[in-house]
């Protein structure tokens, strides 16, 4: 974290996943010159958000939290307001409704700049998994697509790994996905 933040000086960091107290690593954060003020703390299996930011370059005004997501209102000088929501779509069907419905209700009140970024866990095209199952699921994809077109997001693509995760598994049994994604709106 600490060369990352050398070489990349960012304003703004989110981090998923942590499987890590908040509380643990707030010194740390705070010796880098972040704030570290939302978050969403470990629930079961899901690891959680942060939303960490360099007071000095960025201010970050929480609006809603909530177990799937981080919505803030982000200010710049110089930069027009933006809404930044951090997520993480659970697997849980019955979740994965609850959050879908959020993000489309807050899509219909949305009249800014929106970055969605996280985990949706969801495929929007075959090509988005490697797997030696044959569980071609399109309906998945359509789906997530619908959704996605819904809410007026498009994906920005990404540089690096293409998919993002894994189940672990060795041979055969192993399964990779592009769950992990940003999004935004037109403006």
């Amino acid at each position: 974290m600490k060369e990352l933040e050398k070489t990349r000086r960012s304003s703004i960091m989110v981090l998923m996943e942590t499987k890590v107290e908040l509380s643990s690593m707030e010194q740390f954060f705070n010796k880098l010159g972040f704030t570290a003020l939302s978050h969403v703390d470990l629930v079961g299996r899901s690891g959680g958000i942060w939303v960490l930011w360099d007071p000095f370059r960025a201010t970050v005004e929480t609006l809603e939290v909530n177990a799937l997501f981080i919505h803030a209102k982000i200010k710049r000088d110089n930069f027009e307001d933006w809404i930044l929501s951090t997520i993480y779509a659970s697997f849980n069907p019955s979740n994965k409704v609850l959050f879908w419905e959020n993000l489309e209700a807050t899509v219909d009140n949305m009249n800014s700049h929106w970055l969605v970024v996280g985990d949706f866990n969801d495929i929007a095209f075959q090509s988005e998994k490697r797997s030696f199952s044959i569980n071609a699921n399109q309906t998945r994809t359509q789906k997530f697509n619908a959704k996605m077109n819904r809410c007026n997001l498009m994906d920005l693509g990404c540089f690096g790994p293409h998919l993002t995760w894994t189940n672990g598994r060795q041979g055969m049994a192993n399964t990779l996905e592009r769950l992990d994604r940003a999004a935004c709106n037109i403006e």
